[in-house]
């Protein structure tokens, strides 16, 4: 598997389109505040037109790949829970050099906000005491302001959090939605 940049269009000069062959246009698209989502686009065989462009929707974090068998492929991420923020930040510090420091101080921000929210629902949802949580997420949180200042900065492993410290937070006897079948008078 091959990521390619962000920025990179790939081309496939065999591509199906009925019984007849024509080219296709695979791409990335990245808008600031919405994300990346999916391009695609071909030529009619017919009259040797572009037709229109294909966009699928956004995701927050997306990247290009070709496949073993020479197939574009994509990939997203999102950051819902901590163990999408790990493994997120996992691809992102090894897959750094295919984004534009637009796009890294974007996804630093989204991680910024997905670590607070993460940290505002244990709290909320589970029990857990934000004293004890604040300073499991805080390294994290961190990591993610001086990569929004400075997206030139590589230090998405920083970004990662130790899931079992960050679980051991819960109240194990919490119950948040419980059902009360007692009926008022």
């Amino acid at each position: 598997m091959k990521f390619l940049p962000t920025n990179h269009r790939a081309e496939s000069n065999n591509y199906p389109y009925g019984r007849l062959r024509t080219t296709a246009y695979f791409g990335l698209e990245f808008k600031k505040g919405k994300g990346f989502r999916t391009i695609f686009q071909t030529i009619n065989p017919k009259n040797n037109r572009l037709n229109a462009v294909k966009n699928s929707t956004y995701s927050s974090i997306m990247a290009m790949y070709e496949a073993e068998n020479g197939h574009i492929k994509y990939v997203s991420f999102n950051l819902y829970g901590v163990e999408g923020i790990n493994k997120a930040a996992k691809f992102m510090h090894e897959n750094f050099n295919l984004y534009t420091p637009e796009q890294i101080e974007h996804i630093t921000s989204l991680f910024f906000v997905h670590l607070k929210a993460s940290a505002k629902a244990i709290v909320i949802y589970c029990g857990a005491n934000f004293e004890e949580v604040k300073p499991i997420l805080d390294p994290a949180v961190t990591a993610a302001v001086k990569m929004i200042k400075d997206p030139t900065t590589n230090i998405f492993d920083s970004l990662n959090v130790d899931i079992e410290k960050y679980e051991a937070t819960k109240n194990p006897n919490y119950q948040p939605f419980k059902i009360s079948t007692a009926i008022p008078l």
